[in-house]
């Protein structure tokens, strides 16, 4: 299974340069403007995040490696068990670069914490987003899955934008006084149990789906 879980991780590394300078500008723009980092590192988590998902499928249907991996000695758990894990190291080997940028750029390491309730809240969406269409592209096909996908970042961005706003922000300042942090924690392991429930389900799926 490993073999799989670094063949997720290898389909990447073509977009690595480009998703780097995204982020890059994100946070120089988001520095310059002194927007509050809370609002680019999950705008940049957010969209980079979104894009590891759409590439990790879009290589796999366009050089149709799924049904090629069905056709081998490999268990179809293991497949889809490789998509999730490397789609997850990805992600989280994205949000420690973006972390490191934004320190450097704004010349000051970032308070853990900060980075915990940033990166944290943004992981949360990733792994909604991620739990909701991996099952829908082994069930229903890669074309449901991108519609539904777009749908779902253009709506996250939206809100992510909206929380600049000051009815947000004393919402924001509202979950801090019952501690922000603890809610983030409740939800990002109540995510977790999310991602393993959609993969066990994705399992399912592609055992009785035929490609």
């Amino acid at each position: 299974m490993w073999q799989l879980i670094w063949k997720d991780v290898m389909i990447q590394r073509g977009s690595i340069i480009w998703r780097a300078i995204l982020l890059i500008f994100i946070v120089i723009f988001g520095v310059s403007i002194e927007m509050p980092a809370f609002i680019f590192l999950l705008l940049g988590t957010l969209i980079a995040g979104g894009s590891v998902i759409a590439r990790s499928i879009s290589r796999d249907e366009g050089n149709h490696t799924l049904l090629f991996l069905t056709s081998l000695p490999v268990s179809r758990k293991d497949i889809v068990m490789a998509r999730y894990i490397g789609t997850l190291i990805v992600m989280l080997v994205t949000m420690v670069f973006l972390y490191v940028i934004t320190s450097i750029v704004m010349w000051t390491w970032i308070p853990i914490e900060d980075f915990f309730v940033s990166m944290g809240t943004a992981l949360v969406i990733v792994l909604g987003v991620t739990t909701l269409l991996f099952p829908i592209y082994y069930w229903f096909g890669y074309d449901l899955m991108r519609y539904v996908g777009s749908g779902l970042i253009i709506f996250y961005a939206f809100l992510t934008l909206l929380v600049s706003l000051p009815i947000v922000q004393k919402s924001i300042n509202w979950l801090a006084v019952w501690g922000y942090s603890v809610i983030l924690s409740i939800l990002l392991g109540l995510m977790i149990v999310l991602y393993i429930v959609s993969m066990r389900f994705s399992i399912r799926v592609l055992g009785f789906t035929d490609l």
